[in-house]
């Protein structure tokens, strides 16, 4: 790391802080803060900032940004926000863009222009940097609506270390309600988000010369949400020692472990001392796992959808990753893992591989896994789909869909696609009930169960009833979408229709006189499955079609 240059700085701009603009808000008593552009280094303590105070950042770009000792409180956070243009940070000279030292109940937040959706924007740090670093006794905080980018090491990073101090150390210091959402971090060398320590489990650092084996402080009330995360050099949320209300979801991660480093490509890591939910993840496209699950145990695992992991930057396919690895980094002996309802696609190794010995009824439920990488090289077909040892681990396994076929040149990176493909395998109300997991959504926020069942994988499926009939044939003549519609009996086709699979009618054409006819999706329907529906006056028929357009 090098040394950090910009901290020395605040000693020149000390007086100008004192002069910063101080707006008293009648009615509440809170005050109004701006940071202008050759402000570097914003001391609370200093400055007198109280709760429920606003620091306007002035717009425009600066070198870097550092604030400390600044302090809300439960019911008036102080909030730290874009004044009205973009604030732009680089440099090549500190080891942040942003950092937050020390403080505590407060908003970092980009919502200060209502035409930029990320109105922060952390440019380039030098290697082994962090873009925005949150430092310290910081703690009791939000952020959000920032972009990251071409950051030296992490995009984001809360990771505060033990020392031999020990004033940072679990059982001194507790890191409680952090929350990261609706934040945009691509193209870094590191990981996009890390958060909390790797080494829950302790590790030995020197102390006066003698060695002792120090232990990170945990995070009670971790939420990382809404996220879109890119082109990572290493994984793409890494999350540890969140050992109590840790929620990781509906976050997007593309095209992580650019680096293709082992045991740091991976889209998603729970790491060690982390308990709690990930869901509704899409995971697309990386070098490495989807899913690693290294947590405390007593997890749920459900609504993602994770596609070709191990494939994307890799030189090599001897090195097979799995979509979902779970095992005993720090299980607490007799918990349980619970993986529902995730949508698996492609992996170059197993769908889920499940190492995890100490734990209990643990359950791998409703889960859709499609074309493993490992099928075939197994003696028992189906450990591609789920590979565990039956004699050492505690594991259900029920109401899963596993198939290596499927059909050609599906565009599986687009959630539209996959969603029209799924719903046309036999998985709707395939599934058991989640309800007693909490689980009462699927991936698109519908609700989870209907009919009083559960489909099988990330998605719930609304779709008109199907009806039979041998007297209408719809004949798909190829994967372009032409299709043959003729009645064998003597009454004449009086309707065609064609609806998306969640029900919404697209296409329909009133007959008249006619015994038969052609239909052509190609130029009114992108790629997937759709429903056509033929009828006659007392008869009607409806299949699903693969348009390959």
């Amino acid at each position: 790391m090098k040394s950090n240059n910009c901290i020395k700085l605040w000693l020149a701009v000390a007086t100008y802080l004192l002069l910063s603009l101080n707006i008293v808000n009648a009615s509440t008593n809170s005050k109004r803060f701006i940071v202008g552009l050759n402000i570097l280094n914003y001391d609370g303590t200093k400055l007198g900032i109280k709760p429920g105070d606003t620091i306007y950042i002035e717009p425009g770009h600066r070198d870097h940004l550092r604030f400390y000792n600044i302090h809300g409180d439960s019911l008036n956070y102080v909030v730290f926000i874009n004044n009205g243009g973009l604030v732009e940070l680089s440099t090549t000279t500190c080891n942040f863009g942003i950092q937050v030292y020390n403080c505590s109940y407060f908003k970092l937040t980009g919502t200060g222009c209502s035409t930029l959706n990320y109105g922060i924007r952390i440019g380039s740090t030098p290697v082994g940097t962090n873009g925005l670093s949150l430092d310290g006794f910081s703690t009791n905080y939000e952020v959000d609506h920032i972009e990251v980018l071409k950051s030296g090491f992490a995009g984001i990073c809360a990771n505060p270390k033990p020392d031999c101090e020990g004033k940072l150390n679990r059982g001194n210091f507790t890191c409680r309600n952090t929350i990261f959402h609706d934040n945009y971090v691509h193209g870094t060398l590191g990981e996009a988000f890390y958060v909390g320590h790797s080494f829950y489990t302790g590790y030995t650092i020197t102390c006066d010369s003698a060695k002792k084996v120090v232990y990170p402080h945990e995070i009670h009330g971790l939420k990382i949400y809404n996220n879109i995360v890119d082109s990572t050099g290493l994984d793409g949320i890494q999350v540890g020692c969140a050992t109590l209300d840790c929620e990781i979801y509906g976050n997007k991660v593309t095209n992580y472990g650019v680096k293709n480093e082992d045991d740091q490509n991976f889209g998603i890591i729970i790491g060690g001392g982390t308990g709690g939910k990930c869901y509704n993840n899409s995971i697309i496209n990386g070098s490495g796992d989807g899913i690693n699950v290294f947590g405390i145990g007593n997890n749920i695992i459900y609504n993602n959808i994770i596609v070709n992991a191990g494939y994307s930057f890799s030189n090599s396919t001897s090195k097979k990753a799995h979509g979902i690895f779970c095992d005993d980094r720090s299980t607490i002996e007799g918990s349980s893992f619970n993986f529902f309802n995730n949508t698996i696609i492609s992996p170059n190794g197993d769908g889920i591989r499940f190492f995890s010995t100490k734990s209990r009824n643990s359950k791998i439920c409703n889960n859709i896994i499609l074309k493993p990488g490992s099928y075939g090289s197994y003696y028992y077909v189906n450990q591609s789909f789920v590979y565990y040892n039956s004699k050492t681990v505690d594991l259900t396994l029920s109401n899963n869909y596993f198939s290596n076929d499927v059909l050609p040149n599906m565009n599986f990176t687009n959630l539209d696609d996959i969603n029209l493909y799924c719903s046309g395998l036999p998985i709707i109300d395939q599934g058991m009930d989640v309800r007693v997991f909490d689980i009462f959504t699927d991936f698109n926020g519908n609700e989870r169960v209907k009919n009083n069942a559960c489909d099988i994988g990330a998605f719930e499926y609304v779709q008109p009833a199907m009806q039979k009939s041998n007297s209408i044939k719809i004949i798909p003549e190829n994967s372009a979408g032409e299709i043959t519609i003729y009645s064998t009996k003597k009454e004449n086709l009086d309707n065609i229709s064609v609806y998306q699979l969640s029900g919404q009618l697209i296409y329909n054409k009133k007959l008249s006189n006619q015994n038969s006819t052609t239909l052509n999706l190609r130029n009114m329907v992108k790629k997937g499955i759709y429903l056509v529906s033929a009828q006659t006056e007392s008869d009607r028929n409806m299949n699903r079609i693969y348009v390959n357009n």
